[in-house]
């Protein structure tokens, strides 16, 4: 199953599909949907796929309230932890691009840049 998610997170020729499996994944608000979409980024090899994982996870308007951040904050923190380097280095980008208070990610686009 997980293979056929990453598939789907990194397709080359519809970045829709992208796009809609990220925002799925992480409207499940746990820890692995979060997981799959970083690891997917972490791979990322066309503008595409980073653009549109990017904005999934710098956009989602969840995040934009102080529980929704806080939520944001604490996944992140556990996935900095992750065994997988590219999950673990994705989530501390983020985590380091944060607004001071918890106030949500800095904007549209590739999170973290």
């Amino acid at each position: 199953m997980a293979d056929v998610i990453g598939r789907l997170l990194l397709d080359v020729r519809d970045s829709g599909v992208i796009q809609e499996t990220a925002e799925a994944l992480l409207g499940r608000e746990d820890v692995i949907g979060m997981r799959c979409v970083l690891l997917a980024f972490s791979r990322a090899s066309t503008g595409g796929a980073v653009d549109h994982l990017g904005a999934a996870l710098d956009c989602d308007p969840g995040w934009m309230t102080a529980e929704g951040a806080d939520r944001l904050v604490g996944r992140l923190r556990e996935l900095a932890a992750d065994a997988d380097a590219g999950v673990r280095g994705e989530a501390r980008k983020i985590l380091a691009g944060l607004r001071p208070g918890g106030e949500g990610v800095r904007g549209c686009g590739r999170a973290g840049s």
